[in-house]
């Protein structure tokens, strides 16, 4: 089995207050390298300068990145907190462009996570390398998911023993997914926890929490 690129995470939490311009402005190169690895047009629902008071976690490769075995998934989150008039308006925006949209704990949901189960070193064969869970949730996928794919959220802001693994109060706006290969081969994998016609593909949206004023933003490519 192939090597895949380690998942490059860049995660961080800017304050308005913050003073140290030279973070901030290392935070944004970091942000926008993350955005132009994808097609402008798979990126254009993200803020363009990420927000003060956010956080955010890339695993578009970069240059140098080292290699791991397994299904790895292309993509980047950004989540942020809003105030009341702010929410209202960017979520008026959303629910207008998205003809799909699911709760966060729909059993029907199709999943797309890193996964490597069975690893081939020098001839021998490891199995049942990942957790119960990740592989129950991969034979969900095969045999009973119908949705569109969407990431497998996993934000410890606004974690919950749920499908997509979000608390029960965000619902999952998918402003577009297609089957087929959005990004060079040398980045892509084949796995076996998606179905013959995701094996390949991307999808973007915005996970949303009307109790929270909370929008998630996110693309995923594999």
């Amino acid at each position: 089995m192939k090597n895949l690129l380690l998942i490059f995470i860049v995660s961080t939490f800017l304050c308005g207050s913050c003073q140290n311009s030279d973070f901030k402005k290392r935070i944004q190169t970091d942000y926008e390298q993350s955005l132009q690895f994808f097609k402008t047009e798979m990126v254009s629902h993200f803020p363009v300068t990420i927000p003060d008071s956010s956080s955010y976690r890339s695993s578009a490769p970069i240059k140098d990145d080292l290699k791991l075995f397994g299904f790895g998934v292309d993509g980047i989150l950004l989540w942020k907190t809003y105030s009341e008039s702010q929410y209202e308006e960017i979520s008026s925006k959303f629910i207008k462009l998205s003809n799909n949209f699911y709760s966060s704990n729909d059993s029907a949901l199709l999943l797309v996570f890193s996964y490597c189960n069975e690893i081939e070193i020098d001839g021998e064969v490891f199995d049942n390398q990942e957790p119960l869970e990740r592989q129950e949730l991969a034979r969900h996928n095969l045999t009973t998911a119908t949705s569109l794919p969407i990431p497998l959220f996993e934000i410890d802001d606004h974690k919950c023993n749920t499908m997509s693994g979000l608390t029960k109060d965000f619902i999952i706006y998918v402003l577009e997914a297609k089957p087929g290969r959005y990004i060079d081969d040398s980045y892509l994998e084949e796995c076996d926890c998606l179905p013959e016609k995701w094996k390949h593909g991307y999808s973007k949206g915005v996970s949303m929490s009307d109790e929270k004023q909370v929008v998630i933003y996110w693309i995923s490519v594999w």
